[in-house]
């Protein structure tokens, strides 16, 4: 008999704790700021951005370290007519990773990658595919 009685309590107070559970809907609930919401304190995660500009007659622009992708794009576009070249337009962007491009007698290669820029700058020259390759840009937008 105790062990019914006991059974019986467990049971029943097993199931009166459903009753403290927040309903959603209510006041409890929608008072709760959990950081899916986007309230809190949620911070951004730090983004550094890089972009290459080329110009009309290919002569190319580079800038690393902006704090958005528009402000890499403009600083890009502003080296690229710093260097004397026109109809200068961004081609490239990237964040949070490094970057390089390798100018060859035929060729222009651009590489990006989140690893480290020496294997970014081998990565360039290996596409470049001319031993006469050297690195014309390089660079890093970490946080």
């Amino acid at each position: 008999m105790t062990f019914f009685l006991r059974a019986a309590t467990l049971a029943i107070l097993t199931i009166s704790t459903i009753a403290f559970a927040q309903q959603p809907g209510s006041q409890e609930y929608n008072t709760v700021f959990l950081p899916a919401h986007g309230v809190g304190d949620t911070a951004r995660p730090n983004v550094r951005w890089g972009g290459l500009a080329r110009g009309a007659d290919k002569t190319l622009g580079w800038y690393v370290g902006a704090q958005t992708e528009q402000e890499a794009v403009k600083l890009a576009i502003q080296d690229c007519v710093a260097r004397g070249s026109t109809n200068c337009e961004g081609v490239e962007t990237f964040f949070n990773s490094c970057a390089a491009v390798a100018v060859g007698p035929a060729n222009r290669t651009y590489s990006k990658a989140p690893a480290s820029l020496s294997s970014v700058r081998k990565r360039a020259l290996k596409n470049c595919g001319s031993p006469e390759c050297k690195i014309l840009f390089e660079g890093c937008a970490r946080p």
